[in-house]
């Protein structure tokens, strides 16, 4: 019996999660507010652009958050379940992906967010 190949996309996924998660850090639920708030929505970015197929962005949005988040458990369970969320969302609601130029806005806007919200926790 042979197994399939696991996706690209998927193999990523594992790869950074495994990464940030390897620490003993804080809990999800122990992120101060607005480093939640902003990893959420890298993650709900990062599930958009999977589900609609926009694999340079998602590589961005992972990019931005290896290089300025920071490496905690409960940062990349958060980034994990906002990903799994949109993604599932994305692909229910039918609805139609939203251009790549007006997604990357979102992205930087979000990145500036994050980088904010990492300068206040530290």
């Amino acid at each position: 019996m042979t197994h399939p190949k696991p996706s690209l996309t998927r193999t990523l996924v594992f790869a950074l999660t495994s990464a940030l998660t390897a620490g003993n850090c804080l809990a999800a639920d122990e992120l101060p507010p607005a480093l939640q708030a902003s990893v959420s929505s890298l993650g709900q970015l990062n599930g958009q652009a999977l589900a609609c197929k926009q694999m340079a962005l998602s590589t961005r949005l992972r990019d931005i958050l290896i290089h300025d988040a920071p490496k905690e458990r409960a940062v990349g369970e958060a980034f994990e379940q906002a990903t799994q969320e949109a993604y599932l969302a994305q692909g229910q609601a039918g609805k139609a992906c939203p251009d790549s130029k007006s997604l990357a806005g979102r992205v930087d806007a979000v990145a500036v967010e994050l980088r904010r919200a990492v300068g206040q926790a530290h």
